[in-house]
């Protein structure tokens, strides 16, 4: 069992405001703890922004609280008005998520003893605020979230799973294995889980950089990284569409007697597997500068590949009398487009990463 930061900050927010409530007499504590547990955020940023919805929320229900108290007494008939009337407020006021804790902290208050009502209500505000500072407090002070190690990781991670989930496909494609090929969910699953996880990440970062920002983490970084990210997403739905022409692919050929391939057919095949190679090299560069902050030689966006390409399909192409040629051709043209997307953007990927690492140097 892993116990994080986040976890020992909430209990040490629950500490102090147990203490303080205690130290100023304020009851009951317990509501302040629970403050405090749901005010500790991920982020400096979401726990401010937090912080500014629930003392919104904790205002209205409060001065609610206060108002049906004095004029109407504690009874149930002014707790079904309070609730009647808050929930359409927060709700107009979009503060959704605090709609609860807005509700029980005007109860709260409004249960408050009927002798010295406004002494009560005042110390039980006294509770709720004491909460929500101790969590905004400890969240700002106190280890201070590192998202960017987290995300360069999860980014090593998302791109590798990406790249290998897209290569599977280009593999399976050129190997013309007459057999049934199943997609590989757990690594289809896996690629895009790491890839939504880098996402939240990023996401993270970004909020936190509005409140607090390190000199290491570069708005241009934060850029390439989303771009990145952005990448792996593709070649995973580019790899799904190659997957996607296998099973058609068996099908017409076990209808024909599994006829053999061609040396022209195995030739361009053959062009295909290299371009995959080219993806692995390129984005294993793109991670040693994003990630490893190492230097890397970018690579030009060349015609050469796609000219071998381009004769090998015309010395096949007079073999092309009938639909089973035609439909492999389709299948050759849509494969042959997924990796040079994959490979342009690459190389693309990687001058700017290359660029924007120079520029930080100075050179």
């Amino acid at each position: 069992m892993k116990i994080g930061a986040r976890v020992i900050k909430t209990g040490i927010a629950v500490a102090i405001t147990m203490f303080i409530c205690k130290l100023l007499g304020l009851e009951p504590a317990f509501f302040g703890a629970v403050s405090a547990v749901i005010n500790m955020q991920p982020s400096i940023f979401l726990t401010l922004r937090a912080a500014r919805d629930q003392i919104m929320v904790h205002v209205l229900g409060v001065t609610a609280g206060f108002f049906f108290g004095y004029f109407l007494g504690v009874n149930p008939l002014s707790a079904g008005l309070i609730v009647m009337l808050l929930i359409p407020i927060y709700i107009k006021l979009k503060l959704n998520s605090g709609i609860t804790m807005g509700i029980v902290a005007a109860l709260f208050v409004l249960s408050s003893s009927t002798e010295e009502f406004f002494v009560h209500a005042l110390a039980r505000t006294g509770v709720i605020f004491v909460g929500l500072g101790s969590a905004m407090l400890v969240n700002v002070l106190l280890w201070r979230p590192r998202y960017t190690k987290l995300l360069k990781e999860k980014l090593r991670q998302s791109n590798e799973a990406a790249v290998l989930y897209f290569c599977r496909a280009v593999q399976d494609y050129v190997s013309f294995d007459d057999k049934e090929i199943r997609v590989d969910m757990e690594e289809k699953k896996r690629s895009r889980k790491l890839n939504k996880e880098a996402r939240m990440l990023l996401d993270l970062l970004s909020t936190e950089r509005q409140v607090a920002t390190e000199e290491s983490e570069h708005r241009e970084w934060i850029y390439l990284a989303e771009r990145l990210i952005d990448y792996n997403e593709s070649i995973i739905k580019k790899g799904d569409r190659i997957f996607d022409l296998l099973p058609t692919r068996l099908e017409r050929r076990k209808k024909l007697g599994v006829p053999p391939i061609s040396e022209e057919l195995k030739a361009i095949l053959e062009i295909l597997e290299s371009g995959c190679t080219i993806v692995i090299r390129v984005n294993g560069k793109i991670r040693s500068v994003l990630v490893d902050g190492v230097t890397a030689i970018p690579e030009k966006i060349s015609e050469d590949y796609w000219e071998s390409l381009t004769k090998a399909i015309e010395q096949w192409q007079p073999r092309l009398t009938g639909s089973y040629y035609l439909h492999g051709l389709l299948e050759v043209a849509v494969t042959a487009n997924e990796i040079k997307w994959a490979t342009r953007q690459a190389k693309t990927l990687l001058y700017e990463c290359v660029e924007n690492r120079d520029t930080e140097n100075g050179f």
